[in-house]
């Protein structure tokens, strides 16, 4: 008796599409890519893709959404269960450096001038509508008393990204490290918070 092998849930197959659009659009940009490549290089058919996505400008713009819910996707829960920045900024500092990293190859792929690069004011776009939302926390933890400040909200919270991005980036690309591991990530989320939490101390 053979074997039945199991196909991947709609969910399932729609995110390995998302992760072939990305490599492939990180790969050759966007006027490069094309549907049929993305296709191929998630074993599926161009019928498939269209199924799906209206066109490669759907089909980018749903990609970049995906990452940003994911980056997005584990603070609220954290925050509903413990609201302290103790506990919510590391999280955030976490996931601003992966999602940096993460979009970096895409972002460095999409070329002016090209249709594709509405995809980087769109990232901004989002981005932004995120930090509002960064903004309104760290406002709610001066009310209860968690930080004191008077600067400008909106120059706190990108004090805090700009430290949780750190310098990461140039000193991959510069070759002087060779990779960014789990364990580094925490911890510099961690020494980020203690560092922003100190500088803010009621």
């Amino acid at each position: 008796m053979s074997a039945t092998v199991e196909k991947p849930d709609k969910e399932e197959r729609r995110r390995e599409i998302l992760d072939a659009a990305f490599l492939e659009f990180s790969k050759k940009g966007y006027a490069g890519a094309s549907m049929e490549a993305i296709a191929r290089r998630a074993r599926a058919s161009k019928e498939t893709l269209y199924a799906w996505f209206e066109n490669k400008e759907t089909l980018l713009n749903t990609l970049i959404a995906s990452r940003i819910d994911a980056m997005a996707s584990r603070v609220v829960p954290a925050a509903e269960k413990d609201p302290s920045p103790a506990n919510v900024l590391p999280i955030i500092a976490e996931d601003t450096l992966r999602f940096m990293l993460a979009m970096a190859p895409l972002s460095e792929a999409m070329g002016p001038g090209e249709p594709g690069h509405r995809a980087s004011r769109m990232i901004g776009q989002t981005i932004g509508e995120e930090r509002k939302k960064f903004v309104d926390y760290i406002l709610r933890c001066r009310e209860q008393g968690y930080v004191a400040f008077d600067d400008d909200p909106f120059e706190i919270v990108s004090l805090f990204v700009a430290m949780a991005e750190g310098e990461w980036s140039l000193r991959l690309g510069t070759g002087m490290l060779d990779q960014l591991t789990d364990k580094m990530i925490k911890e510099h989320a961690q020494r980020v918070t203690r560092i922003f939490l100190k500088g803010l101390a009621p």
